[in-house]
């Protein structure tokens, strides 16, 4: 039974991975693909390798958050937040001192479900938001509206992020791009479209180790509650995971990112992948799970505002800010109801 669980538990985790990876390609390679610097194909591959290496190497962080971080599930934690003794309800709740199976299942599943209906949208939407509400969704169908049992601050900090990392790629993206125009000017245009031409693939690489440092996270964070010892293997399962999102289903949402929002040169799309990938690794290590999706939005919004705000598809823009908000909120009302709904059928 417990063989059974455990890849039950792996699928699960693989499949939100999946989904990070088809929804969040876009992020790591929308503005290299639409710039026409690479093709779909090599940019994917591509971005595999990095999203691997930045989950093995740096994805830790994020995934003790997501992990632990969200419900107090030990009676330690919960006195040191709550400054009194623990109610006796605690161990009935957590029996382990960690999230039920049922929960991480739950919660992952609920995550990857909104996630997979964005990707057949073509809408680029936060995965760290979807699996951060599937992560407190549970938690609410544990222990409904108690406050005491939910990290308050580490959820403020996140809340918080979630506003403060597209307006920061968005204000660097706007400065950087600023900036290559006025060295363009002065350059000699071959040399100048070659360098960039590289610096554009560079940027995408680090975007992508940005993302296998946050959102490997996301993917796995919740099974680092069952298997505390089992960080690095399951760094490779969810940056694996990513990887064949991004190469057999990435491409509705890469086009979603790097061409409709606003027309993007080498310039444009060196700019918006530096900034953005340099306000997702500053989180990652601060192990805050942030939204690549936003980020990556974000700075293209700031290289279409140099041009002036006509220059920005605000359709475009619409549906993917209400898809942000949408996502966390369904993600753990669905996860919530779904956990009471399998408790009371299977206990």
């Amino acid at each position: 039974m417990e063989f059974l669980l455990a890849i039950l538990l792996l699928t699960a985790a693989f499949y939100v991975g999946w989904n990070i990876g088809a929804n969040d390609a876009a992020n790591c390679i929308g503005t290299t693909v639409g710039a026409s610097v690479l093709p779909y194909r090599s940019a994917a591959l591509m971005m595999a390798v990095f999203v691997i290496l930045g989950g093995v190497l740096q994805g830790h962080h994020v995934m003790k958050t997501v992990g632990k971080g969200i419900v107090i599930t030990e009676t330690a934690v919960y006195e040191s937040q709550n400054d009194e003794a623990a109610p006796p309800q605690l161990k009935a709740y957590f029996p382990d001192q960690r999230l039920p199976d049922l929960a991480i299942l739950v919660a992952l599943l609920s995550a990857g479900f909104f996630v997979t209906l964005a990707t057949f949208s073509s809408v680029p939407v936060s995965t760290s938001q979807a699996i951060v509400g599937g992560v407190a969704g549970t938690g609410l169908g544990i222990v409904g509206l108690q406050a005491s049992y939910f990290k308050l601050g580490v959820l403020l900090k996140i809340l918080g992020a979630w506003v403060i990392s597209p307006v920061l790629a968005l204000i660097l993206a706007f400065i950087v791009y600023s900036f290559l125009n006025v060295i363009l000017r002065r350059a000699r245009a071959i040399i100048w479209s070659n360098l960039l031409r590289i610096a554009v693939i560079a940027s995408a690489a680090y975007v992508s180790y940005s993302l296998g440092a946050n959102d490997v996270g996301n993917a796995i964070g919740p099974l680092l509650n069952k298997y505390p010892d089992k960080g690095i293997h399951l760094a490779v399962l969810g940056g694996v995971a990513m990887a064949i999102g991004a190469l057999t289903f990435g491409k509705r949402v890469t086009t979603t990112v790097g061409r409709s929002i606003t027309p993007l040169d080498y310039s444009g799309a060196l700019a918006a992948q530096s900034a953005a990938a340099f306000g997702v690794h500053m989180f990652s290590m601060l192990g805050i799970p942030v939204s690549t999706s936003q980020a990556v939005v974000g700075a293209i919004i700031g290289v279409g505002l140099t041009k002036g705000a006509r220059a920005v598809s605000k359709k475009k823009i619409t549906t993917i800010f209400a898809g942000w908000i949408v996502t966390p909120l369904c993600a753990a009302i669905f996860a919530a109801l779904v956990y009471r709904l399998l408790y009371s059928l299977l206990y």
